[in-house]
């Protein structure tokens, strides 16, 4: 027979300890039942914090590559990142030309390595286009025609493989919120206002 005061080891492991003052026994199948326990308990436990120290690199390292990715993104390609409660916004420069909504030669790279980014880091979120135009033409042809931009946008991310079809959205603003107020005009003069920019909705 043998005598046994034992205090919980861990939160999870609930033990009938004998009270001392009682002077309660306990019998050897008892004994060996209660410490094969502990070490069960004490087991889950470590693999629970190796589990835990795993996750806790993966997402360090996970960290540490969108850092880098956003730094190129913002050294190679000029983009403007900005966080805010529950997303982040990419202001490109992703242009079109005077009266169109075609995708240029020039800004495919781009958008490659930004479905590259969002595929990486943010498969889960939601991505909006927001298509823009310079103040040429009236207000109502301006609003179609940033939505087509940002429609034949979205499609190219979709259509690229990187990116799921139902992950991406498209929304155009039209004249608003323009880059340089009043510049517009079939040379470059517009340039700037006629663009895309990007929103992860991470909360989404």
């Amino acid at each position: 027979m043998y005598r046994l005061l034992v205090r919980p080891v861990t939160a999870g492991a609930v033990l009938v300890v004998a009270a001392a003052s009682a002077c309660s026994y306990v019998g050897r199948e008892d004994f060996d039942t209660t410490v094969a326990d502990i070490r069960s308990e004490m087991s889950a436990q470590d693999q629970r914090i190796s589990a835990n120290e795993a996750g806790v690199a993966d997402l360090q390292s996970d960290l540490e590559g969108l850092r880098v990715s956003l730094d190129e993104l913002r050294d190679e390609f000029q983009v403007v990142v900005s966080e805010f409660e529950d997303g982040i916004r990419f202001a490109t420069p992703v242009h079109f030309d005077f009266d169109s909504a075609e995708i240029r030669p020039e800004d495919v790279e781009l958008l490659d390595r930004f479905a590259g980014v969002v595929s990486g880091y943010y498969s889960n979120s939601l991505v909006t286009v927001e298509g823009f135009a310079d103040p040429a033409g009236s207000t109502s042809y301006n609003l179609s025609l940033s939505q087509a931009r940002a429609e034949t946008v979205a499609s190219y991310l979709a259509s690229s493989g990187s990116l799921d079809g139902e992950s991406v959205r498209a929304v155009g603003y039209g004249e608003t919120r323009p880059v340089i107020p009043g510049a517009k005009g079939p040379g470059d003069e517009g340039l700037e206002n006629r663009r895309v920019s990007f929103v992860i909705d991470f909360g989404g």
